[in-house]
């Protein structure tokens, strides 16, 4: 072992003596030993040990032509460039075979260029011939019309060059447009046999630096010659140094011929010893290929040479690894460094063609008894063959992984390892389970970033959007992370060429969850793409995906558009991003519009308050689509205009969250800044900043440097001190946008409460947003002129009747926010005068309820009251309406002293029209108030209604007093509802039986049916009451409605109460038969069913209690 140990200490030194590949690519350079260095180059390159200096000067023409010019080499080699070269030809992939036509192509192509540099070559010389001698005192700027034209295709692809580097890319194209002639791909196009010169930016400074100041002066440049001592005497050193470190290598040359040849005689030594050795191989199976292709090398070898001969061994040796078909891998047996120094002398290779024939091809195995014949040592044949059958290793047979292989191959150099990593992540991820898959994002994004190959990328970006069928939100999540942090830290065009094409393939497809996620992708990509692709792809992206089944989908979608409309540039884009927030406010889905109105919108009043278009388009356009839409209202027919009543209610709310952007607007002018306090830092207003959003509030969308609190302050103050100031902004709200809100308010119907109370909210907020100063002195004003008009139309009884929407707007409004005082007297006006102008009251109902939300109740009341004790029954039927509005708006202090005092006054008086208008609000009394001594009064007053005897001569009070039994129903007390409600209701619907006027018995009907509906929903029923008051109330029911054609839409809604009724009570159906009544049922007063009800509670029925199930869905009023 000895022996052993002395060669390997002997190996050790040579290596650590002998020259890298670095100081031989070196010298075979200065010796001019091209052919040379090119295929040391090939080789390494094949290797993956590729060395920039020999990339570097095969990569230049210019090395090869101006050499090819001064020495005239005729060598055709030295002229070609890595370019023009093979390189894998003689890869170790084994997926190309030698073919004689490849080989006859590249002899034509290389004559071709020869021809080419021979064509140069002359055209140089003609070119230097012209003007060889340049003149030394010639100025710098010479005449632009005496350029040669190849002085100017190289200008011209400099120009074009600085113009890409530098982002001027539309330019450049417009460039390359007007030179149509010149490829600016190519350096070679300029047509010259010179080598490509450095960039426009380097020439101007080397300009500045050799001319110093004779840009300005035109002086003689006789100055340069002492540059050019200088560098004269500076290559004179080098060659000096060169010649020192020449003699040192020839030196250490010396010394490894030396070593190499001590080698020689430590083998002879020792050869025995290696041979006696069994576990020991130069290399593990380098001795197992049949035939001795690989031996240690004898007495004869060749040993000690650094001479090109070595390159030679490794082309011959690559020839093994070739055949037809495939591929044996000798690197099986070879270490995968084949490139090492002391395997060049170890190693000889025996390129025997008989045996490169025999080479098995494809997936064939090299049978290991025939490697085991070749051994000197003579084994037993049938050993041989049972120790193999126990034995069974095929160390010869092509591994299935190719990455593998590669890596056993070549190994892993550091420029391989992305490449790995990116081929075995495209194959695990989809044998990964599927909620452990996000795990692998972390390593996909650094695959794309570090990988070089667009293929590749391409695939890896493909399995980061695919990573998941249906990703959930948390995974969406993390992919989104990582497509964020692709395109922050890679380059624009890998953006827009690469990841943005993976969101254009999945827009449409078939899952919610991967459309998801793709509009969220348009979102972390938008910020790191160019301004014209924003524009342009990603829009026409969100265009489409606008038109999504999904609302989730589309939700994204505006906040992407608004995220665009944001970063956007281009002011000729603003119209399209305005007609598209327009058009996502006919979305069908609440969330959608709620995103465009709250999101969207605003980011559009920003840029447009930018650009100057706040007042010329936006609001514009927004009034001129609110007013078209009221009108198309008023002429379509209901079910038509209900999409068109939706719409109209959009643009309010669009309107009203855009009102701290028209605030900016007026109130940010020099009349109002030049009164602010410059050190003075003020807060918003709590009640602007309550009707805010972040987006709206002007803190956020204003520029820092504006101190948006002392403006608001500086403009109450003028406000308030001088009410008379004005300039064209607020003349444009004032003179425009208030009037024409009015003009839209007037063609809005009145029954229509939603939108009457979004134009309320409207104003309200606009009086807010600009404060109680200016909406008293400005707002009021105008409002004023247009109620005091009404009060003169109103006054002379004219049969023209305006509209009445300003009211409510007026009082909830505008009054209550600048002067309340003036509330209660124009409030009492109206009160007074609408009853009797024979107006319908919703205007005065949506007025008196504003109030009360507005904390107004006692102004409310007080008024009321004058109508209480009006002399007209008009006026007092009203007020009673109008108190049943706001029972439930009003504190118990208020119901109990003064609005329970209210109604029963209305109700004992004299006037039947009053107490029948008073009859809802004692049924409001019971339902909407938890006061038991209140409830207590409205069920005396019912009672005494129900006991009247004459009640039964009003139609229209009977109707009322059924139409409230069954309001109540649910709400009152057990005993009332008992006692009284199942009673009157059963002697009501037989009274109704009974009666001859027709059209009065289908509305009483009606009205019973619906009272009936109710008490079904009752949650427990006695049996006694079933079957003696409700059960006979509906049969009663059941013929009228046979006997009216009218009533028979109600037929199966009754039968359904009975069979209801009946299987509760498991009665049988023709048990509780009632005959058909054929005589009128006699007036009964209420004290003869008090004493019957007392009777029957005196003998019990005593009955499981049931409850009955929630009827909402079937009794439904048709």
């Amino acid at each position: 072992m000895s022996g052993i140990n002395i060669l390997e200490n002997v190996k050790s030194n040579i290596q650590n003596n002998l020259p890298t590949y670095q100081d031989i690519a070196t010298k075979l350079l200065s010796d001019r030993l091209l052919l040379t260095a090119l295929e040391l180059h090939t080789e390494l390159v094949e290797c993956g040990k590729e060395l920039r200096l020999l990339k570097d000067f095969f990569s230049n023409p210019g090395n090869f032509e101006l050499h090819t010019y001064e020495h005239s080499l005729p060598r055709s080699g030295s002229q070609a460039t890595l370019d023009s070269l093979d390189l894998t030809r003689y890869s170790e992939d084994g997926e190309q075979s030698i073919d004689e036509r490849v080989a006859v192509l590249e002899f034509q192509l290389r004559k071709a260029k020869e021809t080419i540099n021979a064509l140069r070559n002359n055209l140089t010389v003609a070119t230097e011939s012209e003007n060889n001698t340049p003149n030394k005192c010639a100025p710098h700027h010479l005449n632009p019309e005496n350029i040669k034209p190849h002085e100017q295709r190289a200008l011209n692809f400099l120009i074009n060059e600085y113009l890409l580097s530098h982002g001027y890319k539309l330019t450049s194209i417009t460039f390359s447009d007007e030179n149509e002639n010149q490829d600016f791909e190519d350096w070679d196009d300029v047509g010259l046999n010179i080598s490509k010169p450095p960039e426009l930016l380097t020439l101007y400074r080397e300009g500045l630096k050799q001319t110093g100041h004779s840009l300005v002066t035109a002086e003689c440049q006789t100055d340069g010659l002492e540059d050019y001592d200088n560098l004269k005497q500076d290559l004179n050193e080098m060659v000096v140094q060169l010649n020192e470190k020449n003699i040192k290598l020839s030196q250490m040359e010396s010394q490894v011929n030396s070593l190499q040849n001590e080698i020689v005689d430590y083998k002879k030594q020792n050869e025995l010893l290696l041979y006696n050795q069994k576990n020991y191989l130069l290399n593990d199976n380098i001795s197992d290929l049949p035939k001795q292709t690989i031996s240690v090398s004898s007495k004869n070898s060749t040993i000690g040479s650094n001479s090109p001969e070595h390159f030679e061994i490794i082309d011959k040796s690559n020839l093994l690894n070739k055949t037809e078909e495939g591929i044996v891998s000798l690197d099986d047996n070879i270490s995968s460094n084949s490139f090492n120094e002391t395997d060049w002398n170890d190693v000889t290779i025996n390129t025997n063609e008989s045996y490169i024939e025999n080479i098995p091809v494809n997936n064939e195995k090299i049978s290991l008894l025939d490697v085991l014949d070749d051994k000197s040592r003579n084994l037993p044949s049938l050993l041989k063959n049972e120790v193999l059958s126990v034995c069974p290793v095929n160390i010869f047979q092509k591994i299935d992984n190719d990455i593998l292989n590669d890596i056993l191959t070549s190994g892993v150099p550091p420029n391989r390892i992305v490449d790995i990593l990116s081929q075995s992540l495209l194959r695990i991820i989809p044998n990964i389970i599927l909620n452990k898959r996000e795990e692998a994002v972390p390593l996909l994004v650094s695959a794309v970033l570090l990988c070089n190959d667009s293929s590749m990328r391409d695939k890896l970006l493909q399995q980061l959007f695919n990573l998941k069928k249906k990703p959930s939100e948390s995974e969406r999540t993390l992919i989104l992370l990582g497509i964020t942090a692709i395109a922050k830290f890679s380059q624009e065009s890998l953006v827009e060429n690469e990841v943005l094409p993976q969101c254009w393939e999945q827009l449409a497809h078939k899952y919610l969850e991967r459309r998801l996620l793709v509009a969220e992708s348009c979102i972390a990509l938008i910020p790191y793409v160019s301004d014209s692709i924003r524009n342009s792809l990603i829009l026409s992206m969100l265009q489409q995906m606008l038109e999504d089944r999904e609302d989730a989908v589309r939700n994204v979608v505006v906040h992407a558009l608004a995220l665009m409309v944001l970063l956007c540039v281009d002011k000729d884009k603003y119209s399209q991003c305005e007609e598209l927030a327009f058009s996502i406010l006919k979305d069908s889905s609440l969330t959608v519009v709620t995103s465009d109105t709250q999101v969207l919108f605003p980011v559009l009043a920003k840029w447009s308050l930018e650009l100057g278009y706040l007042k010329t388009r936006l609001l514009k356009n927004l009034l001129h689509k609110l007013n078209d839409y009221l009108k198309i209202i008023k002429q379509e027919s209901p079910s038509k205009s209900n999409s068109y009543s939706d719409l109209v209610v959009k643009l309010l709310v669009v309107l009203d969250h855009l009102l701290p952007h028209v605030f900016m607007y007026v109130i940010n002018v020099p009349n109002v800044i030049d009164r602010t306090q410059k050190d003075t830092k003020f807060e918003i207003r709590q009640d602007l900043l309550g009707l805010c959003t972040s987006l709206t509030n002007p803190c956020h969308f204003t520029k820092p440097e504006i101190n948006v609190g002392a403006i608001i302050y500086a403009f109450d103050k003028l406000s308030e001190e001088n009410p008379e100031a004005s300039w064209p902004e607020m003349d444009w709200l004032l003179d425009n946008i208030i009037p024409d809100l009015l003009n839209n308010l007037s063609h809005v119907e009145t029954t229509n409460h939603i939108q009457m109370q979004h134009f309320i909210n409207l104003f309200s907020h606009l009086c807010i947003v600009f404060g109680t100063h200016f909406t008293k002195h400005k707002i009021a004003s105008i409002f004023k002129v247009h109620i005091e008009n009404l009060e003169q139309i109103l006054t002379n009884f004219n049969q023209y009747c305006p509209s009445l929407n300003i009211i409510p707007v007026y009082l909830v409004s505008v009054l209550s926010n600048c002067d309340k005082d003036d509330i209660g007297t124009i409030l009492k006006k109206f009160l007074c005068a609408l009853p009797l102008c024979g107006t319908p009251l919703d205007c005065l109902e949506m007025t008196v309820k504003g109030l009360c939300h507005k904390a107004l109740q006692e102004i409310v009341v007080v008024s009321l009251w004058e109508a209480v004790v009006h002399q007209r029954p008009l006026v007092r039927a009203a007020s009673a309406g109008l108190f049943s509005s706001i029972i439930k708006l009003c504190n118990e202090v208020l119901l109990s002293t003064k609005i329970t005092a209210a109604i029963v006054t209305l109700a004992n008086d004299s006037d039947i029209l009053v107490r029948t208008a008073t009859v809802p609000a004692l049924g409001c009394l019971i339902t909407d108030c938890k006061i038991k001594e209140v409830h207590d009064k409205a069920y005396m007053q019912l009672e005494t209604y129900l006991s009247d005897t004459n009640v039964l001569e009003n139609h229209t009070l009977i109707r009322q007093l059924i139409v409230t039994m069954g309001n109540i129903v649910l709400s009152c007390k057990t005993t009332f509802k008992d006692e009284v409600i199942f009673p009157k209701l059963h002697y009501l619907a037989s009274y109704t039986y009974q009666m001859t006027n027709q059209t009065r018995k289908v509305d009483m009907a009606a009205a019973l049916i619906e009272a009936y509906s109710k008490i079904l929903l009752c949650g427990t029923l006695e049996s006694y009451k079933v079957t003696n008051y409700i059960l006979p109330g509906l049969r009663c029911l059941e013929f009228i409605v046979k006997e009216n054609p009218s009533l028979l839409s109600h037929y199966d809604v009754i039968m359904s109460m009975n069979r209801q009724l009946e299987s509760k009570m498991d009665i049988p159906p023709a048990q509780h038969h009632v005959d058909k009544p054929t005589s009128r049922v006699s007036n009964q007063s209420v004290e003869d069913v008090r004493q019957k009800v007392s009777k029957i509670f005196n003998n019990p029925v005593v009955s499981k209690s049931t409850t009955l199930p929630n009827l909402q869905g079937i009794f439904k009023k048709k």
